[in-house]
C-alpha cells in the first residue's frame, strides 16, 4: 500500500518538477548560449531528480508520522 502511495505521489509531482527543469534549462540557455532553447536532457534529468528527492522526503516523513503514533 505504501508503494502505491509513493508511485501516485511521483506521478502527481513529476509535471511540476518537469516545469521547474524546463525553466532551469531556459535560464542556463540564456546564460551560456546566444539563443534561447530548451535542452531536454537537462530539463528531464532535473525533473526526475527533483521528483525522486521529493518522493523520498515524503516517504520518510510518512514513516516518521506512522512510527510516532
Amino acid at each position: 500500500m505504501n508503494t502505491k502511495k509513493n508511485v501516485l505521489f511521483f506521478i502527481f509531482v513529476f509535471p511540476i518538477a518537469l516545469v521547474i527543469g524546463i525553466l532551469l534549462s531556459l535560464a542556463l540557455s540564456l546564460q551560456f548560449e546566444e539563443d534561447v532553447r530548451i535542452n531536454w536532457f537537462i530539463a528531464v534529468a532535473v525533473g526526475v531528480l527533483l521528483d525522486l528527492v521529493l518522493t523520498w522526503r515524503n516517504s520518510n516523513d510518512a514513516k516518521e508520522r506512522s512510527g510516532s503514533n
